[in-house]
């Protein structure tokens, strides 16, 4: 498991980003407006935490473009059903 898990909750207008621990302390939350630049702002401030997978509820829907991001940037992200996070699968795959 990585040190720190980046949840996101995604919306039309804007993503909700939490950090947490292992221990699954909060550690920091941004919420970045639904732009071209989503990716970016949400790299930049989680710079702080080296070792992080990222969950992006809906990566099918809402969250797709912004999963799709962090894929291209060789992040490693857990695109969860909204439903469930029993729905989780990690991408790149064997990550």
């Amino acid at each position: 498991m990585a040190a720190v898990m980046i949840g996101v909750d995604p919306h039309k207008a804007s993503h909700t980003a939490v950090a947490i621990s292992a221990a699954e302390e909060p550690l920091g939350e941004l919420r970045v407006r639904a732009c071209v630049a989503q990716a970016e702002r949400l790299l930049a401030w989680a710079q702080t935490w080296p070792e992080r997978t990222w969950a992006v509820e809906g990566a099918g829907g809402t969250g797709h473009l912004l999963a799709q991001q962090l894929v291209s940037a060789g992040e490693r992200v857990a695109m969860c059903s909204p439903s469930s996070a029993r729905g989780c699968v990690c991408w790149p795959p064997g990550t």
